[in-house]
């Protein structure tokens, strides 16, 4: 059996600087607006960009969080400790269990107690780069108590070390293992599902069309959930444009983890599933974007796509925003009530596929 590509990561750990400020993100996020650039920001569309986020981004820009994708080890530990600052208490889950998929990738297995339930795979966001297990351990926790499925989330290889194809070939690889172990794993081998965020919103929704077209093994799944997901690498829409800077994705970001990701055709539907020319006959979607979001037009066009070509979509608009909202849900009101939603629909996407 070989070894994991990489050890689990460990607990996310802050210094006392760090401590501190994480004690005083929730009062100071409810400090008045007054003066802080961002607040009162409107989009094209007329949509106001939430209070809380516009303080929390620019209380991110005076706290010394470097996020440069260009340095993809930093990129790492700056994503580690973005969230380890807004995070909060850690949610109790009946089984939260450490195994390996498709032998050699590390995955963390969540489950409340009865069953079978439903199995989503989860891929975390973080550009192809960054992002593990720990950055989206919160989220694959409520998804387990609020959503009622068993989550595997798969720690899938990350660029540059490991450069297109590499983290596609290991979710086709852990998705069959996956779907052979379902009812070894407390799950429910008729329902189940994919999703993920950002770049885990991309390679979900690579693999459902992968799956159909009979390019991967393994079933079809009973839904795919598609949160802020990158569909387009050719970055034409006008939301690439309009939120090139000062969020909490920027147009600079997205070019370095392109650039790390490395694959060699922006038309290949491997990178841009908006692209296939057959969106027919995929799994149902759930699908989540931002107004505030450099990525947002090409979630929606993709959700357009699918409903055009007859699949069944719920698209959950959160309007006022940002790219990264999942890992919010503890600080601000807004991102908790958008977490809230999309644990709903999940739970009625894989409900009705009983």
């Amino acid at each position: 059996m070989p070894a994991p590509w990489r050890t689990p990561p460990p607990p996310i750990r802050l210094g006392r600087r760090d401590a501190l400020l994480r004690r005083l993100a929730p009062s100071l996020l409810r400090l008045p607006a007054l003066g802080l650039r961002g607040v009162g920001r409107v989009n094209a569309r007329g949509d106001r960009l939430d209070p809380q986020v516009a303080r929390m981004l620019w209380l991110e820009a005076r706290v010394g969080r470097v996020m440069n994708p260009e340095d993809a080890a930093l990129a790492r530990s700056s994503m580690r400790r973005g969230v380890a600052l807004i995070d909060g208490p850690t949610l109790p889950v009946d089984e939260v269990d450490e195994l390996r998929v498709a032998d050699d990738l590390p995955a963390r297995r969540y489950a409340m107690s009865g069953g079978p339930r439903p199995l989503l795979m989860f891929l975390h966001g973080g550009g192809w780069v960054a992002g593990d297990l720990e950055t989206h351990d919160r989220f694959c926790r409520r998804v387990a108590r609020e959503a009622g499925a068993v989550v595997v989330s798969v720690d899938y290889r990350l660029a540059p070390e490991h450069p297109f194809p590499a983290a596609l070939d290991d979710v086709e690889r852990a998705w069959a293992d996956l779907a052979r172990r379902a009812a070894s794993l407390g799950a429910d081998p008729e329902r189940l599902a994919v999703g993920g965020d950002s770049a885990g919103g991309n390679l979900s929704a690579v693999l459902c069309q992968r799956l159909r077209d009979g390019d991967a093994a393994g079933p079809a799944p009973a839904l795919q959930v598609l949160i802020y997901p990158a569909t387009d690498f050719r970055r034409e829409a006008a939301s690439h444009r309009e939120f090139a800077t000062g969020l909490l994705l920027s147009e600079d970001s997205i070019d370095k983890y392109k650039a790390h990701y490395a694959a060699p055709d922006d038309l290949d539907p491997r990178v841009s599933p908006l692209l296939h020319p057959d969106r027919s006959r995929l799994p149902p979607a759930v699908v989540a974007t931002a107004g505030f979001d450099p990525l947002r037009d090409e979630g929606e066009a993709y959700a357009e796509a699918l409903r055009t070509a007859g699949v069944p979509v719920e698209h959950l608009d959160e309007r006022g925003l940002v790219h990264g909202y999942l890992q919010l849900d503890h600080a601000i009101p807004a991102a908790d009530a958008a977490a809230t939603a999309l644990l709903d629909a999940i739970r009625r996407g894989l409900s009705s596929r009983r």
